[in-house]
């Protein structure tokens, strides 16, 4: 194994765990009302942003560095028909990663927290399978 596919595997592996970890942040706060939608929204949108490129380092490809969730889905999936998750709600969360959350733009819609938790699950089941495939 070249350098470049090791680092690619540490790499996968460590972005797989610190997405569990945002997975468990957007859950635990999810049924908490102190919590704002912003909070919930940024830890599940950078869960899914880690677990997809989790995906791609796990095929010894290169994950580019963005937030934008519609790119890595198309790259992780290979293409959006090959997603077996609502991509357009996936999609959706990208207004929560860190360079959006400083700007108003979040004022609009609440967060429905029970259906970005469900997603977020989906997405992490569907990434758990994939790399597991991968070893």
């Amino acid at each position: 194994m070249s350098s470049q596919a090791d680092d690619l595997g540490a790499a996968s592996r460590t972005l797989a765990r610190k997405a569990t970890g945002d997975a468990t942040a957007a859950k635990e706060f999810a049924g908490n009302s102190n919590i704002t939608d912003e909070i919930i929204g940024f830890h599940a949108q950078q869960a899914i942003e880690k677990w997809l490129k989790a995906m791609i380092a796990a095929r010894g490809e290169a994950f580019e560095h963005t937030h934008d969730l519609r790119r890595l889905v198309r790259v992780a999936a290979n293409g959006f028909q090959h997603a077996p998750f609502d991509v357009d709600a996936v999609i959706a969360l990208t207004q929560y990663s860190a360079p959006l959350r400083y700007e108003d733009l979040l004022d609009g819609e609440p967060l429905d927290r029970d259906a970005t938790i469900a997603l977020v699950e989906e997405v992490e089941a569907w990434a758990k399978r994939s790399l597991q495939a991968t070893r």
